[in-house]
């Protein structure tokens, strides 16, 4: 029985270097909650607790506590940032169906929400001191998603491709907001900030790369330079195609990638990046997960360890959880997490414990 701790298995995944087995993050959606009940909790919270200091749980928890009606209930409410969405109660976020900022004219009035204040960077250097065994992340804050959220989907879209004086404002002053909290977690301990924008469709990028790099890689890479200059390590979120832009990321810093990576390929991610980035997997939610046997699911978690994972660490184990997926497909996700994320590797290939990292 190994002794490390959550946070030592994890930061041996990130570097490569022999964690006693794959670390497991948890991504549990109210609606599961609703769905699952004790049961669910049982497996997640007893069985197979989170190698993370991770608030997804509590959250799913909250919510189901302090609303009524059935998880997938159709719900309205304002964000902080004024843009009105829909969503089903089940999830933690929706559509905008009426923006913040309509229309470019309204931008110079428009009041941010403020930042987090000095007692917020306190709690949270607090915790990292309290929980030494826990891997610390924290999120500097949203990007091209936030984005969308506060101008609308197509604004943001049509706004790029017209190149116009107001969307580089907005990025500049969404930049500098990251900037600012991406500092003060780097000075209150943590070891991970990251950061998450769905950049891809099904089988594309959402805008050309050419227009990405321009205008995105370099704002991204100011606010991941603070992180990896601190020895911080840099965690990016992804859904959808985005093929075309995993080497530029790279490039700029990050080295905990999230990528959807079953509608581009598990084997052909892996080939292009096992042993050079540590993957934190998306066991398929679109179908293997809700449409799919135990045994679909427990062939897709050992295709990610076998991809990810095999090059002594490099993958970090997670699939998200929806209302949609049966308990017994849960259940089997978490019990291959166990069964074949422990190292050595020995159910791959007879006896191979790892293979060459492509340094």
């Amino acid at each position: 029985m190994s002794d490390m701790t959550s946070r030592e298995r994890v930061l041996a995944a990130i570097e490569f270097k022999g964690p006693d087995r794959c670390p497991i993050h948890h991504c549990i959606f109210a609606g599961a909650v609703w769905k699952h009940g004790d049961k669910l909790s049982k497996l997640a919270l007893g069985k197979y607790p989170d190698d993370f200091d991770n608030q997804w749980w509590a959250r799913g928890i909250a919510k189901r506590e302090r609303t009524k009606g059935d998880s997938l209930d159709v719900v309205e409410y304002t964000t902080d940032w004024g843009s009105l969405c829909r969503c089903l109660q089940g999830y933690s976020g929706g559509e905008v169906i009426r923006p913040a900022i309509e229309d470019w004219s309204q931008f110079p009035s428009y009041e941010f929400p403020p930042l987090p204040d000095d007692a917020h960077f306190r709690e949270v250097a607090d915790r990292a001191k309290a929980n030494p065994d826990k891997f610390i992340l924290e999120c500097p804050g949203g990007f091209f998603q936030q984005m969308q959220h506060v101008r609308g989907n197509a604004n943001v879209l049509m706004d790029l491709a017209e190149d116009n004086e107001g969307i580089h404002e907005f990025a500049d002053k969404m930049n500098e907001r990251a900037v600012y909290c991406a500092e003060r977690y780097v000075k209150a301990g943590v070891q991970c900030l990251t950061f998450g924008d769905d950049w891809g469709s099904q089988d594309s990028l959402l805008i050309h790369p050419d227009m990405w790099r321009r205008f995105f890689k370099p704002r991204y890479a100011r606010v991941f330079e603070i992180a990896r200059d601190a020895g911080v390590h840099v965690w990016f979120h992804s859904d959808g195609w985005i093929l075309d832009i995993i080497e530029d990321l790279i490039e700029i810093g990050v080295t905990v990638l999230n990528p959807q990576h079953h509608c581009m390929g598990t084997k052909r991610i892996g080939e292009m990046v096992g042993g050079r980035i540590c993957i934190r997997t998306d066991i398929d939610r679109q179908w293997v997960t809700p449409f799919g046997t135990p045994e679909d699911v427990e062939n897709a978690v050992k295709e990610a360890i076998e991809a990810f994972g095999s090059f002594d660490g490099g993958a970090i184990l997670h699939g998200e959880i929806g209302p949609e997926a049966p308990y017994e497909n849960i259940k089997a996700m978490y019990d291959a997490f166990h069964k074949y994320g422990q190292y050595p590797l020995t159910w791959l290939n007879g006896d191979t414990e790892t293979r060459s990292r492509g340094d």
